[in-house]
């Protein structure tokens, strides 16, 4: 019996190590070679445009949280479109999403207005002739304010430094300041002044 709880001890410890043991990065997102033809049949959009905004959520719970790419048609080959175009894809590749960089030109295919990282989108170069729109991105906000805030503690206690050391030796010790009119000054001899 008790050779068998000690089987049976070994096998739980090897069945724990193989169900929390060492993994390895999981890709969620698996795609088949693209092509055009199939691609185009798939998407009610095909068409050329620049990248003027990328809007991403200021907190994502999930790789396959949408983000919003905003770009400005220049070219149409399948479907309608003028001025402007907003497609939303997946925030990251292992979700299949597409990662759309502001300021870069695209062949983008689109369905119901999203697309993916297996849409067959490709990347036709930098645009900048093009103005971007794109906000202040939450980090550049978040950093700067972390500049300010430590320069402004510096500053502070620089000053305090300064006004630390400014003061007289002996003043705020004994709690009595200067000598005021009307009484009496002690001389270094020991005699008073008055």
């Amino acid at each position: 019996m008790r050779r068998l709880w000690g089987h049976l001890a070994v096998l739980m410890v090897l069945t724990s190590a193989l169900v929390v043991g060492p993994s390895g990065t999981a890709c969620a997102c698996s795609c088949a070679e693209p092509d055009p033809v199939k691609n185009a049949e798939w998407a009610d959009l095909v068409f050329v445009g620049v990248v003027v905004d990328v809007d991403r959520p200021a907190f994502s719970m999930s790789s396959g949280d949408l983000m919003t790419a905003r770009l400005t048609v220049e070219q149409v080959r399948k479907g309608s479109a003028t001025g402007h175009v907003e497609v939303k894809t997946a925030i990251e590749g292992p979700s299949c999403g597409f990662d759309f960089v502001e300021g870069n030109r695209y062949l983008v295919y689109s369905r119901e207005g999203q697309t993916s990282l297996c849409s067959g989108n490709e990347l036709l170069g930098a645009a900048p002739e093009v103005e971007l729109e794109g906000d202040m991105p939450v980090a550049a906000l978040l950093g700067g304010g972390a500049v300010v805030l430590l320069a402004g503690l510096a500053l502070w206690w620089v000053l305090r430094r300064r006004s630390a050391s400014s003061a007289p030796a002996g003043a705020g010790q004994t709690g009595l300041g200067p000598a005021t009119e009307g009484q009496a000054e002690a001389r270094p001899d020991g005699q008073d002044s008055a």
